[in-house]
């Protein structure tokens, strides 16, 4: 049962890391310097995972990268690390990626997916690695890719979204190359976060709500703590002047928990916000 526990924190964690990692402005064409953050993830107090996410971009094209791994007592039960990246450009229609990976390694297993685009961002190629079982895992739909984005140029697309003054909403389909869902977006206002020890921010952030309806490529088993899933937001805010908007704190309620991710370091423009190490 622990194990479960924790093999469904890491879970949750992920979500929370994958939706926060990249809500961005976008840079001036001239401004090249990536933007690099790192975030402290905790379920139920325990701190359970670190990732750090970076931004590389210009007006035409963008680059997503994040890697994470697994602590403390959850590092111990469930070790895992891993990384993803996206890499596309920019069109008066949106992003257009080009191609995606995602790779996550426990113990002596690694799991892979690499997605290869066409010119016009439909899904060439797809190879998954180990294939999925469909003991395990329900079947995807017909055709699942078509008409989709991998998550991170989705949420790229959100970027420019906001950039434009549009609330902080909307409803995209994703394709991973393991799952099919459809990602719900909705604006929740705005918040004030006041000065704490587990993060750099401090000052108003926006809250974007995030809801999935997962369509193919899931797990049949679902764990208590996932099903309990519930309230999942993330704050966007400013934290630097030479930075654009980024995510800022991100929150998972559960029946058994709460998640909680916290930016605990920022660079860009020269300039860097970090928690101070005791």
């Amino acid at each position: 049962m622990r194990s479960r526990l924790l093999a469904a924190a890491a879970w949750l964690c992920a979500c929370a890391i994958a939706a926060a990692s990249f809500v961005a402005t976008p840079a001036s064409a001239e401004d090249t310097d990536p933007v690099v953050m790192t975030y402290e993830v905790y379920f139920g107090g325990l701190h359970v995972l670190s990732a750090e996410a970076e931004l590389d971009r210009t007006d035409r094209r963008y680059r997503l990268v994040a890697q994470g791994e697994t602590q403390g007592i959850l590092d111990f039960f469930f070790s895992w690390r891993g990384n993803t990246e996206s890499i596309g450009k920019f069109e008066a229609g949106g992003p257009v990626p080009a191609r995606h990976r995602n790779h996550g390694y426990r113990e002596d297993r690694v799991r892979k997916v690499a997605l290869a685009y066409d010119g016009s961002g439909d899904v060439a190629a797809v190879l998954v690695e180990p294939p999925p079982d469909l003991e395990e895992v329900n079947a995807l739909p017909d055709d699942a890719e078509i008409g989709t984005m991998d998550p991170l140029s989705v949420i790229a697309g959100l970027s420019e979204s906001l950039t434009q003054g549009a609330a902080c909403s909307g409803v995209f389909q994703v394709f991973d190359g393991r799952r099919r869902y459809d990602l719900t977006v909705t604006d929740k206002g705005t918040q004030n976060f006041e000065a704490n020890d587990y993060s750099v921010f401090q000052g108003e952030a926006r809250a974007c709500g995030i809801e999935y309806e997962l369509l193919g490529g899931d797990r049949k088993e679902k764990s208590k703590y996932v099903k309990t899933a519930h309230d999942r937001v993330v704050y966007v805010g400013r934290p630097l002047d030479e930075a654009p908007a980024i995510p800022v704190r991100a929150k998972i309620e559960t029946d058994y928990g709460t998640v909680m991710a916290h930016l605990t370091s920022i660079a860009a423009g020269g300039k860097q916000l970090a928690l101070k190490n005791d």
